[in-house]
């Protein structure tokens, strides 16, 4: 699958998000992204995947702003075509919080990270009544211009491992980030490797609150274990909340 067909896939499946975030990146070259946009968009994340098996995350949210809850996503790869794309389908969270993907066909890559960057923007938009399409154009231009590097190590299962880290601050010079104050210091943070299925150990955002310990927003997604897909799916239809502390 090609840059063109990558991003095409991700557009239909995160509602526009891929369109604002792949268009500085239209070319069919991938040497021409950036270095944060290649690790992100065209890397085959699901390298060591071939055969059906269901990648699951646990989501939290934590912080001062509203109640404190967890969740869980499970991305299943239901399909392997004969290039080494993959069928994928989404069970995005449960009851309430539960976000409708459409299914993708033949694809390269992990899109969690986009589905949760879908559901991001789209909480932004909820919290300031700004524009979803503001949001993705500045984590696009983040992505292509300002998005930090570097190597990283993190525990798994009793494990230290290796990753890459890529942090981004999209909104931090944004001259029109009086409009949305709160959010103006939000981070990014995407955490990726080889050593775990799907390629990513965790997406995460953190929100800082100046005028309090705990932060205003923490909110992320960690892989928790890959299982053949006859298993039974964890935490259906459960949701665990947590008044935060005051």
């Amino acid at each position: 699958m090609n840059i063109k067909h990558f991003i095409s896939a991700l557009a239909i499946a995160a509602a526009g998000l891929a369109t604002t975030l792949g268009s500085a990146g239209a070319t069919t070259d991938p040497k021409d992204l950036s270095p944060a946009n290649r690790a992100l968009f065209t890397s085959d994340h699901m390298a060591s995947i071939h055969q059906p098996t269901v990648l699951v995350y646990d989501f939290e949210r934590k912080g001062t702003l509203e109640p404190a809850f967890t969740d869980t996503i499970e991305a299943n790869v239901t399909g392997i075509e004969p290039d080494g794309g993959k069928d994928m389908s989404f069970h995005f969270m449960n009851g309430k919080n539960h976000i409708e993907f459409r299914d993708f066909s033949d694809f390269v890559g992990n899109p969690i990270f986009m589905l949760f960057l879908e559901r991001d923007v789209r909480e932004l938009q909820r919290l300031t009544r700004g524009s979803a399409v503001y949001f993705r154009g500045r984590i696009r231009d983040a992505l292509a211009g300002s998005a930090m590097m570097e190597p990283t190590t993190f525990e798994f299962h009793g494990k230290t491992l290796k990753g890459t880290e890529i942090r981004i601050e999209p909104f931090v010079k944004d001259p029109l980030n009086e409009r949305y104050p709160r959010f103006a210091k939000k981070t990014y943070v995407f955490i990726l490797s080889d050593e775990i299925p799907g390629g990513f150990y965790k997406v995460g955002t953190l929100t800082p609150n100046p005028s309090a310990d705990q932060p205003l927003l923490d909110e992320s997604v960690t892989f928790r274990e890959a299982r053949p897909p006859e298993a039974k799916r964890a935490d259906t239809g459960r949701e665990k909340v947590a008044q935060t502390p005051k």
